[in-house]
C-alpha cells in the first residue's frame, strides 16, 4: 500500500511539469493599456497628430465603453492608451456568430488593428493585471541587459529582440534603447577661435544662453514668484543653420558669428542612457504569447541569454520577472519552514519522534490532489495557488491527528496491541474524518466556481484546497494505518512501560488485561 501511494505522488510531480506558471493569473478588470511610439526623432506635434487616427479608431469600436489618451509621458515620440472596455455581459463578438470576447480576445484584436497604422513603429499592449505588484512598467517577461560597451549591448539588444519574437513565445517585445535621435553638435574649431581672440566657454555659454535658455531672474505677480528666462524665439531656433547665426564678443568686444569660429556636426544617439547598479543597461519587455504562460516565456528567455550573450555580458530579471521568482522561492521556503514547526509541535505533543512523521504523510498527497485538481480545471501554478497549499498544509494533517491520536489512547488506556487498536480506532474515527473533510470542500465549492469580479484569483486556491483535501482524505485513510503499524516498531518503548506502572499504581489499569476495568471514551 504505501509503495503505491509512493508511485502515486512521483506521477503527481510529473503532472506539476506540466502546470503553466506564472505570478499571478489575468484577470477580466476590463481595461488595459497600449503604448504607442512613433518613429525616433518624431516631433510631438507628429505624434500627436497619428495619436488622433488611434483615438478615431477607439471611438468607432462598439466594445470600447471609454478611453483616456496621454502623449509625450516619457518622450515626445510616445503615448499612452487607457481603454476600458464594457463589462463582460454587456460585450460585442468580433465575428458574426462567434461568443462575446474575452478580455485577452480584445487586446489581441487592438493589437493587430493598430498595428494597421502605418505611422506607428511600435504597439505594446500592457494588461494590468499581470503588473505583479510592482513599480516597473509592469510586463509579464521583463529583463535587464547588462555589459561594459554600448555598441556590443545594442547589437546583442537587436539580436535578442528577434529571436525571441521569432521563438512563437513572447509578443509585444519591446526596449528602452532607442537609438536613431538626431543630435546637433557643435565643435569648436580653436585655431579659428584663438585667431578671433574668442574663447571656447564663451560659446559654450552663447548656445546654451540662445538654444536652451537661462534665467536670469524672478518677477512677483499676485503673490507669487516666477522665473524670467530669456532665449531666442522658436522661429530663430528650428534648424541647425541657427546655431551659427548666434553673435558673441571676442576678448576686444568685438562681434563674432559663431559660425566662423566652429561646426555642426549632426548624427544619430541615443534617446535616453540608462544604467543599473553602476552598468550599462538596457530593458528589455515582452508579454506572453496566447497561451503560453509567463514561466514558459521567462525560460525561453534565459535559454536565449546562454545562446547568445558572451563573456562579461548577462541579463538580470527585474520588474514583475524577479517578483515572480523571488516570490515563489520565498513561498517554497515557508511552506518547508511551516512542516518543520508542524514537525515540532506534533513532536512535543506526542511526545514522540515516529508518530510526527506519520502524521505529516498526509501533506505529499495533499499536494497530489492539489496537482490534480489544477490540471483538471485547467489552472495555473502562481501565488495564489501556492498560498492554497500552504493553508491546505494545516487543513489536511488533522485527518491524520484524529487517527493517530485515538489510536495511541486505545493503546495506552485500553492495552492493545499495535494492530488490534488500528482494527478498533480506524472505524470509529471514519465519520469525523469524513465529516471534517466533506464540510471544508463544500466550503470550497462557491469560490471554485469562478463567479464575480476577481474570480481569477479565487478560483485556483480553491481548486487547490478541494482537490488535496479530497485526495489525502481517501489516501489517508488508507495510507496512516499501514504506515503506523510499520514505524510502530521503531518507538520507544521505555516511557510507554512507564506510563503503564504509573496508571497500575492508580488503579486506572490493571496489570492483567482480563481484570481491566470498562472505560467510557469521549
Amino acid at each position: 500500500t504505501i509503495g503505491a501511494a509512493v508511485l502515486v505522488f512521483v506521477v503527481s510531480l510529473l503532472i506539476a511539469l506540466k502546470l503553466p506558471m506564472e505570478f499571478t493569473p489575468s484577470q477580466d478588470q476590463s481595461q488595459f493599456m497600449v503604448r504607442l511610439q512613433t518613429p525616433i526623432g518624431s516631433s510631438f506635434d507628429y505624434t500627436d497628430t497619428v495619436f488622433k487616427k488611434v483615438e478615431a479608431w477607439a471611438m468607432k469600436e462598439p466594445n470600447i465603453d471609454r478611453y483616456f489618451g496621454s502623449v509625450g509621458g516619457g518622450t515626445v515620440n510616445t503615448g499612452m492608451l487607457f481603454i476600458t472596455t464594457k463589462q463582460p455581459n454587456d460585450r460585442v463578438p468580433l465575428k458574426k456568430g462567434g461568443k462575446k470576447p474575452t478580455q485577452q480576445d480584445l487586446m489581441n484584436y487592438t493589437r493587430k488593428a493598430l498595428k494597421q497604422i502605418p505611422e506607428l513603429d511600435r504597439v505594446s499592449i500592457q494588461d494590468p493585471s499581470q503588473a505583479g505588484f510592482t513599480a516597473k512598467r509592469g510586463y509579464p517577461v521583463e529583463v535587464s541587459l547588462r555589459g561594459p560597451d554600448w555598441d556590443k549591448l545594442a547589437e546583442l539588444d537587436q539580436a535578442r529582440m528577434k529571436r525571441m519574437a521569432d521563438s512563437g513565445k513572447m509578443v509585444d517585445v519591446d526596449t528602452d534603447y532607442q537609438s536613431g535621435m538626431p543630435e546637433i553638435q557643435v565643435i569648436p574649431d580653436r585655431e579659428k577661435s584663438a585667431a578671433r581672440g574668442v574663447d571656447i566657454a564663451t560659446i559654450g555659454d552663447a548656445v546654451n544662453s540662445m538654444i536652451g535658455g537661462v534665467r536670469v531672474g524672478k518677477f512677483t505677480k499676485n503673490g507669487k514668484r516666477y522665473d524670467i528666462r530669456v532665449r531666442l524665439v522658436d522661429k530663430d531656433r528650428q534648424t541647425p543653420s541657427d546655431i551659427g547665426k548666434i553673435w558673441v564678443r571676442n576678448n576686444r568686444g568685438e562681434l563674432i558669428k559663431l559660425s566662423e569660429v566652429m561646426k555642426i556636426v549632426e548624427k544619430p544617439t541615443l534617446l535616453s542612457i540608462s544604467r543599473r547598479n553602476r552598468e550599462r543597461a538596457i530593458g528589455i519587455f515582452a508579454n506572453p504569447a496566447p497561451g503560453v504562460s509567463q514561466g514558459e516565456a521567462l525560460s525561453e528567455m534565459q535559454k536565449l541569454g546562454k545562446e547568445l550573450l558572451p563573456d562579461g555580458y548577462r541579463i538580470v530579471l527585474s520588474g514583475s520577472s524577479q517578483t515572480f521568482q523571488d516570490s515563489f522561492g520565498s513561498l517554497m521556503m515557508a511552506m518547508v519552514f511551516g512542516i518543520f514547526v508542524a514537525y515540532m509541535v506534533l513532536a512535543s505533543q506526542f511526545n514522540s519522534f515516529i508518530h510526527p512523521v506519520t502524521v505529516l504523510l498526509a501533506l505529499p498527497f495533499s499536494i497530489t490532489g492539489a496537482f490534480v485538481a489544477l490540471l483538471i480545471g485547467h489552472q495555473s501554478l502562481n501565488i495564489y495557488s501556492m498560498i492554497g497549499m500552504i493553508l491546505l498544509m494545516g487543513i489536511v494533517k488533522k485527518n491524520s491527528i484524529l487517527l493517530v491520536d485515538f489510536t495511541n489512547h486505545r493503546r495506552r488506556m485500553e492495552g492493545m496491541g499495535v494492530t488490534d487498536a488500528l482494527l478498533d480506532a480506524c472505524p470509529i474515527r471514519l465519520r469525523p474524518i469524513l465529516m471534517t473533510s466533506f464540510a471544508t470542500i463544500a466550503a470550497a465549492i462557491p469560490p471554485a466556481l469562478g463567479i464575480g469580479p476577481g474570480a481569477e484569483t479565487r478560483v485556483p486556491m480553491a481548486m487547490v484546497v478541494i482537490g488535496g483535501v479530497l485526495f489525502s482524505t481517501f489516501l489517508t485513510l488508507l495510507v496512516v494505518p499501514c504506515a503506523y503499524s510499520l514505524m510502530a516498531n521503531l518507538e520507544n518503548r521505555g516511557h510507554e512501560k512507564d506510563l503503564k506502572q504509573a496508571l497500575i499504581e492508580l488503579g486506572e489499569l490493571s496489570d492483567s488485561p482480563a481484570e481491566q476495568k470498562p472505560r467510557t471514551l469521549p
